[in-house]
């Protein structure tokens, strides 16, 4: 099944157990929108404080970009992207943990994430990956024609 991709469906899930880090997250990704030069900056932000109401708003809001921290407190964030990329495999999935060692990156990479940040993230990194999603996205555009 083919998805449809429309400028104004784009979606935000972030997905942490701290409601800081959430909105932290949050009003940075605004920050940038307005500040920088980014092609798409018309998004819905949905939030999740675990794994189990993360898959739920997954599969109710099927966003765009999802920020996902690896350590949830009834789940693992790897195993929660590889549902996700089932779900949506064109899903741009960024891995967001306070823990990167090599077996975490690798094990990301591994299950389809699309980068991964590590905390306390910074501006700067979350704009990289912003532009990551930009050409991710006007890929999708362009396979969509």
């Amino acid at each position: 099944m083919q998805t449809k991709i429309k400028l104004r469906d784009q979606k935000i899930l972030l997905v942490d157990d701290l409601d800081y880090n959430r909105q932290l997250l949050r009003h940075n990704l605004t920050a940038l929108f307005s500040q920088h030069n980014l092609k798409y900056k018309a998004f819905s932000y949905f939030q999740a404080h675990n794994a189990s109401s993360a898959l739920l708003s997954f599969s109710q809001q099927s966003p765009d970009l999802v920020f996902l921290d690896i350590e949830l407190p009834d789940g693992s964030g790897i195993e929660l992207l590889k549902r996700f990329k089932e779900q949506k495999p064109e899903c741009f999935v960024v891995m967001v943990s306070g823990v990167s060692t090599l077996d975490n990156v690798k094990a990301s990479i591994a299950a389809g994430a699309a980068s991964f940040i590590v905390k306390p993230f910074t501006a700067d990194k979350i704009l990289a990956v912003l532009r990551q999603f930009e050409r991710h996205y006007d890929k999708l555009l362009k396979t969509a024609e």
